[in-house]
């Protein structure tokens, strides 16, 4: 398990409103069992379903509830000096026995490489 200080966290900054990126993320999120979720003005998060043995290794490795987990991909809007500085973040989220949800982050090299991939694509420069 990794601290909550090894979040994984990917960085970029656009030098207009990151339209692009948060029509790709948006569309990004449309599988079956996909929710997009507006958390606050600057943070929206795709939270998707893991596959049943995702789910299980979550819910026996941090002793969840019998409670289906949730992955989610978060995106984080902030304007610095006239730039965006969007920050794209994954975690899982494993509802505890307390009631209580826990997020659980374990890096992917992978998806850190898609990440950055999508943020130059869709205009920015990263700062990672």
């Amino acid at each position: 398990m990794t601290s909550e200080q090894d979040l994984p966290v990917r960085r970029a900054t656009f030098a207009a409103n990151p339209a692009p990126l948060d029509d790709a993320f948006r569309s990004s999120c449309d599988a079956p069992g996909d929710e997009l979720r507006v958390v606050s003005g600057s943070v929206v998060q795709c939270r998707i379903l893991p596959p049943p043995d995702v789910a299980a290794f979550l819910v026996l490795q941090y002793d969840g509830a019998l409670e289906a987990p949730t992955l989610v991909v978060q995106k984080e809007t902030d304007r610095n000096d006239g730039a965006f500085v969007v920050e794209l973040s994954y975690f899982a989220e494993v509802v505890q026995k307390s009631g209580n949800p826990r997020r659980i982050y374990i890096k992917q090299r992978a998806l850190d490489q898609l990440m950055d991939q999508l943020l130059v694509a869709t205009g920015g420069t990263a700062s990672n």
